[in-house]
This record gives C-alpha cells, structure tokens and sequence, in this order.
C-alpha cells in the first residue's frame, strides 16, 4: 500500500472522527432507579418541576416525554424578551462580592444568585491584551445558580429579591418567604480550591402541602476565543460523559440535516447525575448533587447554537404543614487539574477528555512524558521536539526495516517499469510477474504500512495530551509561538484577514522533500500528482491545528528524511537488483 494513500486514509478518518465527536448524540433513556430521601419527608414520584421546563417551545403537537403539560413561565419557555427583570426589581438588588485566593464571586439578591465568577490564577488572550478567566458573566441570560422554585405556585423566585441575611468573604446566606413558605438559600465558598456548597432549606409553614423539586438553572452562552472552543453543556449519568456542544445544540447536524431528522430541544437524564454543568478543554463550571441517585438532569435549548441552559433538580418530595426538607449540592468553577478534580470525587476527572478509551492511556504516556521532560528542560516545545526524538528512537527497529524495504523499492523501478510495459495489456501476469520480483528480492510492497500505522496513535495521542492538559494551556516555545495548545499565528495578511502561520508552512515543505525521497508504486503521472497534492492537502489540514501538534509533525519528517537519506547512502543492494532487465524475462 502507497504511504501517501495510507497517510490521506488515515487523517480523513482521523478528520472524520473529531467532527463527529461535536455532533449531538441522541438523549439518554429513562431511568427506573427507585427514589429515595430523608427521613423528615415522604417520596413523591412525580413529573419534573414546571420550573425544569425551560427550553425552546416545541413543534405544533409535540410534548416532552412523561411531562405532563403545564403552564410555563416566559423564562422556561426560552423567550429571552422575558429573561430581563423588572427595572424596579433591578433597583432593589443588592451585589455582594467574595473575592478568594483562587477567584472572586459576585452574587446578587435578585433570585439569590452568582453574577459572576472570575479565576485569579489564569488570564486569557483578548485582542492584544489579556483578562481573568470569566467561569461566569452577565451574558443576558440571567445568573448562574437561579432557583425558580415555580412548582411551589408562588411565582418565579428566581426574579424575586430575596433578603440578605448574612454576608462575609467566605459565606452568603439569604432568604425569602411567600404565603407561609420560606427558603434559605446559602453560598459557602472553599478558600482553598474553586468551589463553593450551596444549601436549600425550605420549611413549609403554610397550610397546604408543597411539593418541591429544588431545581438549580445554569445558562450558558458560546463564548469567543480559542479558549472556548468545544464549550458544551455536559452530564456524568451513570458513570458515563454526556457533553452537548453549544454550537450543536437544537441544530440537526450534518447528517440530520440530509435526512431531514429535527433538531431536539432539549436532552433529559434520569440515571445517577454525578455531576453537570457547562466545560470547555480546560476549565469546568459543574454542580455536584449530594445524592446522585435522587437527581435529575435537563440541557435544553435557548437559542440554537448559541445559548442553553443545564439544570440539576431531585425527585419531588411532599413537606407537609410544620416540616421542612434541605438538599445540598457542591460548585465547582475552575481548571481541569487532575489533583483537584480527583479530590473532588463525584467523576469530576472524568470532564478531561482523553479520547477513545483505547487512545486514553497513550494520552496519560504522553501528557506524563511532557511534564517529565518540561521538569529538565522548563521548555514545553523543546519538551514536544524531545518527545518527537524518544518515539523515533522506540519505533527504530521497524522504521529502519520499512526504509530498507522502501529503498529496495525504489531500486526496483527499472524492473518494474519493465514488467508494466510489457504485460500492460495483461493486468494478471503483470501482477503475478511483478509478485515473482518481489519474493525473489525479498521485498514486502506493504512494507511501509506498519510505520504510519503506529504513528497514527502517536498523532491521536499527543492531540489529546495538548487538549486536554492545563499545563500545556498557553505554553510558549519561543518568539511569537506563545500558546502550543493553540495555532500559531505570526500575523494577519492584510486585506484578507487570514493569519500567517509558519510551522504549517514549514511542515509542507519538510513534507514534500520526505515524498520525493520516498518511491512510489504507482504511474509516474499519478505519483507525481500524489507529490503535490498530499503536501498542500496536510498544509491546509494543519493550519488549523495547535502549534505543537504541528510542531511534532514537522520534527517527525525532518527526522524521517535524515533517516530516509542514511539509510540511502548506507544500504547494501541485493546482488540480483543489479542483474538488470534478466529479473523480468526470468519471470516468462
């Protein structure tokens, strides 16, 4: 098999495969784990809340599943005219701000909120300048954290002004009370990591039995820059990732839209909800249910492909007159370290995306192998450069056997030109004469596929290892290649707007001197097509590619065409290679 059809296979199907990993897949079904809650209250197995409703209204005729219809608020129905509060209740909001070693939180006491939600410890590019990483902001979709409360029948409580009780920089506590029912609502914030636990108490003093689910509303806007590239909304059911780009999100797809298929408003989880929230490659924003088996999940859409909403919620509990009932949940707003999101538990390491779980492992290799090179030479790209070399060096044995083969290939031309001449009207006896070349020369024509096969993992792998590790986040090598987990860019041509990128460049042309040196199997005319079109093809694919992914590429064919080049001048030719024309007429 060619080495260029094999390359163009293998990164069509690799091109192919992350397209893929952005589409929507279908929504999870039904759970029927059994409810269960405290002792101070009885289960109630009901339809989710009126205020777990908010998303885009649906077809003419068509209604959620096991949802019986109910009243929505303008808010749960996706209509944004109605997202923004009263002017007199924006009026009476009081702000309070926790600032934190790690971040500082904003929250407001309309509905009881987070406004935001700023990381200390990392910035990112804006323009020519920098700013805090913002987990959350004002994108006009309401704060973070909201609690309608609306199957309590007493409004949306979620844009109401609640009262605040208490305030400190590490704790918010704050409380309404409508038609003899009151709610707690309290914020206490972790100083030693990126996260708070939020508790909601509500004590029934009324005269009716209430029925509340505790659902907690999250929206989320696609953000701009590369750091939000994969933003998606995302849910660990029952052990098991489900993630929902925003971009995808109530759009049909690719595939969808050729088969006509309509895109789903929203995505229903019933199973065991670890946790959910909205992530990006490095940073998660996830709320953690203390009793998994008693949550609910919902991602629904608000406007498609640009906004969205993810909302944990529990089994619908009955609190008589004179009771009350209190859930818990965690926050977690910051980076995807490993240590951190382990000590968290709940599967919150499993929002670092590995990949495929056979390509996980090679990821954990590889993202270890950098971090141990980067800790003797603090320079992640001379680290990629490093690592570029320690694969070659492993994978030795067979790169020297593929070139060897390759080589003799390529000195078998003569005879194999001569042989296509001469059986040209006879396909049959020109493979079956050229097969004969092969054996008594003791080439493998297939001798080169063993290579670019194990390459290929080492591709995938190192892709992931620079997507998925924070520490490889905004990496410098040197000069204005200041962020290896992002493509280069050294500047923008003028009048088209399109960036300048020199390692892609480079890599095609280091690209196209290892296609001249490698012999090809195939017509002339066709070979010399392959030449040029694989190289401007892989440029083209590569540009849009992280820096250092592009970086180890080009190593890879610099150092192959070093190698391609001494094992050239050092190999010994077969003594029958030299016997000329005499191979082909043997095989008459």
């Amino acid at each position: 098999m060619d080495r260029n059809l094999l390359l163009a296979f293998a990164m069509s199907f690799l091109v192919l495969s992350l397209w893929s990993m952005y589409q929507a897949p279908p929504p999870p079904g039904p759970s029927d784990a059994p409810a269960e809650y405290s002792e101070e209250v009885t289960t109630l197995d009901s339809a989710p809340p009126a205020g777990s409703e908010r998303f885009a209204e649906l077809p003419e005729g068509e209604a959620p599943p096991s949802l019986p219809p109910r009243e929505a608020s303008p808010r749960m129905r996706g209509d944004l005219a109605g997202e923004r509060q009263s002017p007199e209740a924006e009026r009476m909001a009081e702000q309070i701000e926790a600032e934190l070693p790690h971040f500082r939180a904003s929250l407001t006491t309309l509905g009881a909120a987070l406004t935001g939600w700023e990381l200390s410890d990392y910035d990112v590019r804006v323009g020519r300048g920098r700013e805090p990483v913002r987990l959350i902001e004002d994108v006009g979709l309401g704060p973070a954290a909201a609690t309608p409360f609306i199957e309590l029948e007493r409004g949306n409580l979620a844009r109401a002004v609640w009262r605040l009780v208490d305030a400190s920089n590490t704790e918010a506590t704050f409380e309404i009370e409508r038609d003899g029912v009151r709610i707690e609502k309290r914020y206490v914030f972790d100083p030693d990591s990126y996260g708070f636990r939020l508790t909601l108490e509500l004590e029934n003093n009324s005269t009716e039995v209430v029925t509340p689910r505790f659902m907690v509303d999250w929206p989320a806007r696609q953000g701009v820059g590369s750091d939000y590239e994969g933003q998606a909304f995302a849910v660990l059911e029952d052990g098991e990732v489900d993630s929902q780009p925003i971009l995808g999100l109530g759009s049909a797809g690719f595939f969808g839209s050729l088969t006509g298929s309509r895109p789903k408003p929203y995505f229903d989880y019933e199973g065991d909800i670890d946790w959910a929230g909205v992530q990006t490659p490095y940073f998660l924003a996830a709320l953690l249910p203390d009793d998994p088996g008693q949550a609910s999940a919902r991602i629904a859409v608000l406007e498609p492909s640009e906004s969205g909403t993810v909302q944990v919620f529990f089994d619908g509990v009955q609190i008589p007159p004179g009771q009350r009932a209190i859930r818990e949940l965690r926050g977690y707003l910051g980076p995807k370290e490993v240590e951190r999101l382990e000590a968290l538990g709940s599967g919150a390491v499993q929002s670092i995306d590995l990949g495929w779980s056979w390509v996980a492992p090679l990821t954990r290799l590889f993202a270890w192998l950098l971090h141990a090179l980067y800790t003797i030479i603090p320079n992640y790209g001379v680290a990629i450069i490093l690592l570029t070399i320690l694969v070659r060096v492993v994978t030795t044995p067979l790169t020297v056997k593929q070139m060897r083969s390759m080589e003799r290939m390529r000195r078998l031309q003569p005879q194999l030109k001569e042989i296509q001449e001469k059986y040209a009207d006879d396909r049959q006896k020109q493979s079956e004469a050229m097969m004969a070349l092969y054996r008594r020369e003791k080439v493998n024509p297939l001798g080169g596929c063993l290579p670019m096969i194990l390459q290929l993992p080492v591709f995938i792998g190192l892709f992931y290892a620079l997507r998925s590790s924070i520490h490889l986040r905004q990496a410098p090598f040197f000069g204005w290649i200041d962020d290896l987990s992002a493509p280069e860019e050294l500047f923008v041509i003028p009048g088209i707007g399109i960036p300048f990128r020199v390692l892609p460049l480079i890599m095609g042309a280091t690209m196209l001197v290892q296609q001249r040196l490698t012999p090809m199997q195939m017509d002339p005319a066709q070979a010399k097509m392959m030449m040029t079109i694989m190289p401007i093809m892989m440029t083209v694919l590569f540009y849009q590619f992280p820096s250092g992914l592009v970086l180890y590429w080009m190593m890879s064919n610099i150092l192959a065409i070093a190698h391609q080049l001494w094992v050239g001048r050092n190999i010994q030719p077969a003594a029958s290679a030299s016997t000329g024309s005499q191979a082909a007429k043997s095989t008459t």
